[in-house]
């Protein structure tokens, strides 16, 4: 693992859980949206295996015939609540940092919207650190499927053998193995390991300053310098 860890160029994060801390956002907020709506309520653990499909999918996979009603409310009390449950992951701007200190290519790959993927990724100021976003206006399929992968490595102009992929969840996990990425699972995850373990991560990254451990240089010399950066989508 170690040589092939070596091999790589580009790293790609996912956003919810793995660059921010959002996951308690986005449980209460679901737990908030049934009560208003009288629809009956769902356990944290099943809101979280939610967790990674574009919102528009979620809703309407819930409650097909009220998705729309769902959806809006969701959004608002989303933006409402944000203020006060999204939490920063510490030390993931200076990890960050230190990789692209060393020459790696950075990226983001979300199910998110594009507006919320930035305005997250701002509000903990994150967003001038990657080259590429890719977001859920960006492709036609979505995590699990490798395409929104596919797309980031194409825009970022680096084979598959030579990115990885950091998630928190088993969606991202699955993406990366059909992308033919390596899958990278954060010990920081909110999802049960065992969950994790299942689909089988390529490595683990136990703390954000881990990262700096795993990967130690383009080509094992770190080199200073940040490559110019470009959105996907903004």
């Amino acid at each position: 693992m170690r040589e092939r860890l070596e091999g790589v160029r580009a790293v790609l994060f996912d956003v919810d859980g793995t660059l921010v801390d959002t996951i308690d956002l986005i449980i209460e907020t679901f737990h908030e949206v049934f009560h208003r709506l009288g629809i009956p309520d769902r356990p944290d653990g099943e809101v979280l295996s939610w967790i990674g499909k574009p919102l528009y999918l979620q809703v309407k996979e819930l409650h097909e015939e009220r998705a729309e009603e769902i959806y809006q409310l969701y959004k608002e009390l989303y933006e409402r609540n944000r203020p006060r449950l999204a939490r920063e992951i510490p030390g993931i701007r200076e990890a960050l940092e230190g990789l692209l200190d060393r020459g790696y290519r950075l990226g983001v790959v979300t199910s998110k919207k594009s507006s919320s993927t930035m305005r997250e990724l701002k509000d903990f100021s994150l967003a001038d650190l990657f080259q590429v976003v890719v977001t859920a206006d960006d492709t036609e399929n979505h995590k699990p499927h490798p395409e929104p992968l596919l797309r980031a490595l194409e825009d970022l102009g680096v084979d598959s053998e030579e990115a990885t992929y950091v998630g928190d969840s088993p969606y991202d996990i699955e993406s990366a193995r059909g992308a033919g990425v390596l899958a990278g699972a954060v010990r920081w995850s909110r999802f049960p390991a065992r969950l994790l373990e299942k689909v089988g991560p390529d490595y683990w990254v136990e703390s954000p300053s881990h990262l700096l451990e795993l990967f130690r240089g383009v080509g094992n010399h770190p080199t200073q310098g940040n490559p110019g950066r470009s959105f996907s989508s903004l």
